[in-house]
């Protein structure tokens, strides 16, 4: 984990949530060490790549990947994932934007994307085992490495 030492600074939004920039870093930092680490080190899985499995158009021709991942950003529903069947605080108040992959909407603040849906995978579910420590920072950690933590601070 990526530790900055020092005082603490003055928060950077809300200091009700006492965020700090501190706080930031650490969590970016460990971002961008856990996806370029694989590729530093040189690692392959072997049984991936004797082992192809049948997919799409352009499917095993991936060179490399675009994580999206907004720290702090807005909702999920509010982009990726509008809802319809859900009570009105949890509704998002953008309106549902048609892409070009039935049930693959978005909302109408991105509607470039909707029209290159076809070109993308989107992961709209997640699930966390945690090992030891029970917060955002063991499942982000474990999202961006694989591997999970005991002592993620």
């Amino acid at each position: 984990m990526l530790r900055i030492l020092g005082q603490p600074g003055k928060d950077l939004c809300d200091r009700h949530l006492g965020v700090t920039r501190r706080d930031v870093l650490r969590v970016g930092g460990s971002s961008v060490l856990g996806l370029g680490l694989a590729q530093m080190m040189g690692l392959k899985s072997a049984q991936a790549a004797s082992e192809p499995a049948g997919g799409g158009p352009g499917w095993n021709r991936a060179k490399s990947i675009i994580l999206v991942y907004l720290q702090g950003g807005p909702s999920h529903l509010d982009l990726w994932d509008p809802k319809d069947d859900v009570p009105d605080n949890v509704r998002s108040v953008f309106k549902r934007s048609a892409s070009k992959v039935p049930g693959m909407d978005v909302t109408e603040l991105l509607p470039n994307l909707a029209q290159v849906t076809d070109k993308l995978t989107m992961i709209r579910s997640m699930s966390y085992t945690p090992v030891g420590l029970f917060n955002h920072t063991a499942a982000i950690y474990q999202i961006h490495t694989g591997y999970t933590a005991d002592k993620v601070s």
